[in-house]
């Protein structure tokens, strides 16, 4: 399992009611209050790790094009790299604030 895999299956599973690796389903969402803005939270979680993987996808297939030869477009690649990774970093980043918030909030007495 990649690491994005891991991510995607940590946000689907930080949801009350969702089922790990899927995210929010209609089911998982309820009828509640606050059901449509988590659906929205897990959608925008989700897009977001997406487009991380898909500039990790397009790094990659930059990196192979210069190293088969295909192109001598060197810097292109350089750039597609250095972008996706910020990109899984600041992911990172975003996830490791998620969880510190969401201990921080099973550790408050009601």
């Amino acid at each position: 399992m990649n690491p994005l895999e891991k991510l995607q299956e940590m946000a689907g599973a930080m949801a009350p009611g969702a089922t790990a690796g899927v995210g929010m389903t209609g089911a998982a969402m309820g009828m509640g209050p606050g059901g449509a803005m988590r659906a929205e939270f897990s959608n925008f979680l989700n897009k977001a790790v997406t487009e991380v993987e898909g500039k990790l996808r397009s790094a990659e297939v930059e990196k192979a094009k210069v190293l088969t030869g295909e192109t001598n477009n060197l810097h292109q690649a350089t750039i597609a790299s250095s972008e996706a990774g910020i990109a899984f970093s600041l992911m990172v980043e975003v996830r490791n604030k998620l969880v510190e918030s969401y201990q921080e909030i099973m550790r408050m007495q009601v």
